[in-house]
């Protein structure tokens, strides 16, 4: 092989590897710091939530509403479909702006007659009333959800 093809492998190796550097730096940073949500996307919920509870009014039901009333998005509300998944990633439902929680931290699910909580694995854990959820466990109005800094409130 000529001189100048050897050097031609050796930057192109060497390019490679910075991309890989970069590329393993970003995702590391995006983990340990999160993403910013944009004001659109965080508000998006909100707009959904009003229309379903329209739809609900209209049934003679009432919605049944998740709001967060502790954390960097306290005030949001939210309707309860038949699951909600909770954490940073944009694959969420519900998409929390709070640095402790994981890219898919936790999901609310509808089971008979009421809804459950599970966490998903989060390295910080998914407290009900103070209590580390270890299983699914149920979710009623009476009771707190902690996800992060961020305390959760179910409504009827």
């Amino acid at each position: 092989m000529s001189e100048l093809l050897v050097l031609a492998l050796k930057f192109a190796f060497l390019a490679l590897l910075w991309v890989f550097i970069l590329f393993t730096g970003a995702v590391i940073r995006s983990d340990l710091f999160g993403r910013r949500v944009p004001a659109a996307v965080a508000a998006a919920p909100v707009a959904s939530a009003r229309a379903q509870g329209r739809r609900n009014r209209r049934k003679g039901s009432v919605p049944t509403t998740l709001r967060i009333t502790k954390g960097k998005q306290a005030g949001l509300t939210m309707g309860l479909g038949d699951h909600l998944k909770i954490g940073r990633s944009t694959d969420c439902q519900l998409i929390l702006d709070d640095d402790y929680v994981s890219t898919r931290h936790a999901r609310i699910y509808r089971s008979d007659g009421g809804y459950l909580v599970e966490d998903l694995g989060s390295t910080n854990g998914t407290y009900l009333n103070n209590e580390r959820l270890s299983s699914p466990a149920p979710f009623t109005p009476a009771d707190t959800l902690r996800i992060g800094r961020t305390l959760l409130v179910v409504e009827a």
